[in-house]
């Protein structure tokens, strides 16, 4: 078995590699209540046929209190209210998809006529498996190891229905210093009746003014949460500091017209070095 172990190694690495090659555009996805649909493409680049199927489920980004981000698929009363897993049609769900070929996937949301003006959501998982064999190895006491690959892909769709809003608004702002590293933990309530998304800037200057650290992040924010943003303090000299957080409706992986748009708001606080 030791050496059926050994022989599978290369190909599980040349097989991961190759699963990875489906590849789904747009990763975020958004339909309003004017059309009611929408269309990503799978792609498979690899040298192997695909089996693709469609899936699903409810679930979004959360922050426990030191401001680490965790996946919530397990919220029912948030589901009963913003989720459109059960709305959501796409044509084709399961499909076979050959070497360098394409599919487009369509997409339809039949939402309740009654439900209030807002921003609903759903993750659009794409798994993909090898059509053909298995990849397989043989020991010398003849006992065959096999293992199967199932490569997942989660898509953001989110629909938006009626006047759509959204805000950040800051309840407390801190830092946490330990050692070489400060962490800037920034604890927020969202306002409107949509998720943010958009990008978070932290910008850290020193007794004179100057900016000392510069650091912007992609981020989301479907409820009240904490975020949290590291650097590096080695080497500092002591003395009193700001770092200033800030919320901005912008994002390279999002085009501006998908993203409901806020006035860029901010928070400062002091803190001294030893």
């Amino acid at each position: 078995m030791k050496r059926a172990s050994l022989l599978l190694l290369p190909f599980l690495l040349l097989s991961g590699s190759a699963f990875a090659q489906v590849t789904i555009s747009p990763t975020t996805l958004f339909i309003d209540d004017q059309s009611r649909f929408g269309t990503f493409l799978v792609m498979n680049s690899s040298d192997q046929a695909q089996e693709v199927s469609l899936e699903f489920n409810f679930g979004y980004p959360a922050t426990d209190a030191n401001g680490n981000t965790v996946m919530r698929y397990d919220d029912v009363d948030a589901a009963s209210q913003f989720s459109i897993a059960d709305w959501i049609r796409g044509f084709p769900r399961n499909f076979i998809l050959e070497p360098d070929q394409r599919q487009t996937v369509r997409l339809t949301v039949r939402p309740p006529g009654d439900i209030p003006d807002g921003m609903y959501w759903t993750r659009i998982k794409t798994s993909s498996n090898p059509l053909s064999a298995d990849v397989g190895a043989e020991a010398a006491e003849g006992i065959t190891a096999q293992i199967n690959f199932n490569f997942e892909q989660i898509t953001a769709g989110f629909y938006k229905k009626g006047d759509v809003n959204t805000g950040v608004a800051f309840n407390e702002l801190t830092v946490e210093t330990n050692g070489d590293r400060a962490s800037v933990l920034a604890q927020l309530n969202r306002t409107g009746n949509a998720p943010f998304l958009g990008s978070m800037l932290l910008l850290v200057r020193d007794s004179s003014g100057n900016i000392v650290v510069e650091s912007r992040s992609s981020t989301t924010l479907y409820f009240d949460g904490t975020k949290r943003m590291d650097f590096d303090i080695y080497d500092w000299l002591s003395g009193e500091y700001e770092a200033e957080i800030r919320f901005e409706s912008s994002r390279s992986d999002i085009s501006r017209s998908d993203l409901v748009q806020i006035t860029p708001v901010s928070s400062h606080v002091t803190f001294t070095l030893p």
